[in-house]
């Protein structure tokens, strides 16, 4: 086996890997691997397209009792080490009310994601199917007149789609990421992960070669181009396997851990190794 690679931080994605979502299970592994981190001298972090108000009850327990360094949220909009703010991209007002503007013309919901609740238009059906057993909210539409807001949703479908993208907003410096057949996530063009960690590494003057990534999904490629070495899940997305320096197991078989473990990261036996 090759020299270990030690990192100072590692990033963990939270769905599929670190969590199952649809089952709401989080394996017995995961507390125990983070405080070998800890124990190793090595920082732990979530990077993650969720806000923080939307992090799993599971993870967010977790998080609490290890005492989570960092948490690069809703994809590098808001971003925190040890509970602090250290970087922040909230959305224009202005272009917020446009966009409310081309929702209410077509008659489509929307919402506003900011780090402590996700507001919505109303509670229509559509709405309903799309964020039903995921993510708590409440209805509010004018709760961005408030509050901050780092994403937007709108729930429309993928020919709707065509006709939100041709309204100019996006030419704003925006992006579309689709999330559910009835949905999509509209956020700054240049907001991801990758950002997200580039800004806490220069804050805490990480070189990002120390830096370790797990993920599954398209939306870590950028954050594994960005780091020092990638760990990709079993049953994650072949692209990401593609560009990983490792791919462990998946959730349900203790990928986070055993990988650490392989990889010389912490000193442990193989979770279930007698």
């Amino acid at each position: 086996m090759s020299k270990p690679f030690k990192p100072q931080l590692v990033f963990f994605d939270i769905d599929d890997t670190l969590f199952r979502k649809w089952k709401n299970f989080l394996p017995a592994s995961v507390l125990p691997a983070f405080q070998a981190l800890h124990e190793a001298g090595v920082m732990v972090a979530i990077a993650t397209g969720r806000s923080p108000c939307a992090i799993p009850s599971k993870v967010q327990a977790v998080m609490e009792a290890v005492g989570l360094d960092v948490l690069v949220s809703i994809n590098g909009q808001f971003n925190r080490f040890r509970g602090k703010t250290i970087a922040s991209h909230p959305i224009d007002p202005a272009d917020i009310a446009e966009v409310i503007r081309i929702c209410r013309a077509h008659d489509w919901d929307y919402g506003c994601t900011s780090d402590e609740k996700m507001a919505l238009s109303s509670d229509r059906q559509r709405v309903h199917d799309s964020l039903y057993g995921t993510v708590p909210y409440e209805t509010d539409p004018d709760y961005w007149q408030r509050h901050p807001v780092y994403q937007m949703n709108v729930f429309i479908t993928a020919e709707e789609e065509a006709a939100f993208a041709a309204s100019g907003i996006l030419q704003r410096g925006y992006q579309i990421i689709r999330w559910h057949p009835l949905g999509i996530d509209l956020l700054h063009a240049d907001g991801s992960k990758a950002r997200g960690i580039r800004e806490v590494c220069a804050v805490l003057d990480i070189p990002l070669a120390q830096v370790m990534a797990f993920g599954d999904e398209l939306n870590d490629l950028d954050m594994f181009k960005t780091v020092g070495f990638g760990v990709a899940m079993g049953d994650g997305r072949e692209e990401l396997k593609t560009l990983a320096k490792y791919v462990t197991t998946t959730v349900e078989d203790h990928g986070v851990f055993n990988a650490l473990v392989h990889l010389g990261v912490i000193d442990r036996k193989p979770w279930g190794a007698a």
